[in-house]
């Protein structure tokens, strides 16, 4: 067990347990004490036994009658030779060793807690009759930054951004995921709370908040998220550097041309002269011819460039002597074009060959259906003179059938005729 050595910070200690113990007369006669501390504080909790040397006797501290805070035994403690201490004191609670002649059997608990908060009994076991003395320990919860605790809904902490406006500079600040609902606010190095706009969300009782604040003027500023139910508080600093000449957010125009898409970044009024770079997703500094003109030691810069493949772009402008650096970034979707020409000949070529293969097909068609008309008149023809054919034939037939009765009709006559 580390024992206090005679550095300030002890003595300090030392002196505040005289006092408590010459103003509160805590000796062990039964009589308590009432002491208030605020959480984190050294909480000396007085007890002794007058004049008489303690040193080589017995006494034992409890709190609320059943819990081993510490206990002294003739040179042995808990954490030297003794064991059994409460865990919620282990490695917290010290006695004052030098003073043990004197008769002081007073502890000190280090950092205090609300746990602690409690009636605390120094007991002399082995005198006679027993002696004792109550301390009542009131320790006062403060906020503080309680994230270590694990506490379900406690605030995280605040995530900042800025954002260079015509107006200033503009504190972004966001708070997700707390509940109960946190108090968010901006403060400056001087504690002042700044005028800020919050928007907030909520989703099955836990809160996202996010607070915006416009600055003008360069100083340490503080985004403080606050839960007194649970008495969290918990903050996130940023230093802003305020400049006239500081580079204000570039403006970027588009321009569609016959090689693709041209970007054009302009920033303007800007001192000490900026370094403006155009920058793909990946973080690639394009090809780009900056023109840079001057009015009075202020820049104005204007830079171009032209990409052919869609994507994330922005323009970044870096003023390194006054540590600052803004940018804005676009989106962009590059048509298809000269630059990106080759879809287009695929299907104008494999319309061309439809279109060709269409007039052939039309043409053959058209062959064959004249040549298959040709044949349809030949054969028209042909069925007309076989059937001229047959009408001659058939008339000759029917001439040679009627010159056949002719011949029989004479030949019956004669007949009759000679008999």
């Amino acid at each position: 067990m580390l024992e206090p050595q005679m550095t300030p910070t002890v003595m300090e200690l030392l002196l505040r347990a005289c006092l408590l113990l010459l103003a509160a007369l805590t000796f062990v006669d039964g009589s308590e004490t009432k002491l208030i501390v605020r959480e984190d504080e050294d909480a000396i909790l007085p007890c002794s036994l007058g004049a008489a040397d303690i040193s080589s006797r017995v006494f034992d501290w409890k709190k609320d009658g059943r819990v081993e805070v510490f206990i002294y035994d003739d040179g042995r403690y808990y954490g030297k030779g003794l064991s059994g201490q409460h865990e919620q004191f282990r490695g917290r609670v010290f006695h004052f060793p030098e003073q043990l002649k004197g008769g002081n059997a007073s502890i000190v608990i280090r950092k205090s807690k609300p746990a602690d908060s409690g009636t605390y009994a120094c007991i002399f076991p082995h005198e006679q009759p027993e002696r004792r003395a109550h301390v009542e320990l009131i320790v006062d919860t403060v906020l503080k930054d309680r994230s270590e605790e694990n506490i379900p809904g406690a605030s995280p902490e605040p995530f900042i951004t800025l954002n260079k406006t015509d107006d200033g500079t503009l504190l972004r600040c966001a708070v997700r995921g707390a509940f109960p609902k946190p108090e968010v606010v901006w403060k400056d190095s001087s504690g002042n709370i700044l005028p800020a706009e919050e928007h907030f969300t909520e989703n099955k009782g836990s809160y996202d908040i996010i607070l915006e604040a416009t600055v003008t003027k360069t100083d340490d500023y503080r985004c403080v998220s606050t839960q007194q139910e649970i008495h969290h508080q918990i903050y996130t600093e940023t230093h802003v550097n305020v400049f006239k000449g500081a580079a204000p957010k570039p403006a970027i125009a588009v321009k569609e041309t016959k090689d693709g898409l041209l970007l054009q970044c302009e920033v303007y009024g800007a001192s000490p002269k900026p370094e403006v770079v155009f920058q793909d997703s990946s973080g690639n500094i394009l090809a780009a011819e900056p023109q840079v003109t001057e009015r009075g030691g202020s820049y104005d810069v204007i830079l171009e460039t032209t990409v052919t493949k869609s994507g994330d772009y922005q323009c970044v402008a870096t003023q390194k002597e006054i540590n600052h650096q803004i940018s804005t970034e676009i989106h962009v979707n590059v048509p298809s074009g000269d630059s990106d020409s080759t879809p287009w000949i695929v299907v104008v070529g494999v319309l061309v060959v439809l279109l060709a293969v269409a007039a052939v097909i039309i043409i053959k068609y058209k062959k064959t259906w004249k040549k298959d008309k040709e044949e349809l008149q030949q054969r028209k023809k042909h069925e007309e003179e076989l059937q001229q054919e047959l009408n001659e034939q058939k008339k000759k037939h029917e001439e040679d059938l009627r010159q056949v009765r002719l011949l029989l009709e004479e030949g019956k006559q004669q007949k009759e005729e000679t008999a």
